[in-house]
């Protein structure tokens, strides 16, 4: 049961339990994340650059690998580092990953048959 603080009087507006302010966090910081997607990818790859620069000056160890799916294993990413620099690598590396997400995940829903998969296009008037 909410019980304000008789300290605060009228403008306390949440419950100071630590179970309602950690429920209240959760939803901040979800809403947050809801309306900034792309902050944690962006904010990991810098971080990778900014490793990586560090590794090229001597100053650290080169950033971890990352994760890959066994289809891009054979790929030759330290060529494509010297390519398009650690950057455009990592996005490289990124794309082809989503890529192959999204191919699996058609793949998957090959299973259930839908119009577009069938061919079934409307009719134009000029089929066969």
């Amino acid at each position: 049961m909410f019980r304000p603080d008789p300290r605060v009087g009228e403008r306390q507006r949440a419950c100071g339990d630590t179970h309602c302010q950690g429920q209240r966090r959760a939803q901040t910081q979800g809403s947050w994340r809801s309306r900034n997607p792309s902050y944690q990818r962006s904010y990991r790859t810098q971080r990778r650059a900014a490793r990586a620069e560090a590794a090229d000056r001597g100053e650290t160890g080169p950033p971890p690998a990352l994760r890959l799916p066994a289809e891009l294993t054979a790929f030759p990413w330290d060529l494509a580092k010297v390519t398009f620099g650690f950057l455009g690598a990592e996005i490289l590396t990124l794309l082809a990953v989503l890529t192959v997400r999204l191919v699996n995940e058609v793949k998957d829903e090959r299973l259930v048959e839908t119009p577009l998969l069938k061919g079934s296009y409307p009719s134009t008037g000029r089929d066969p």
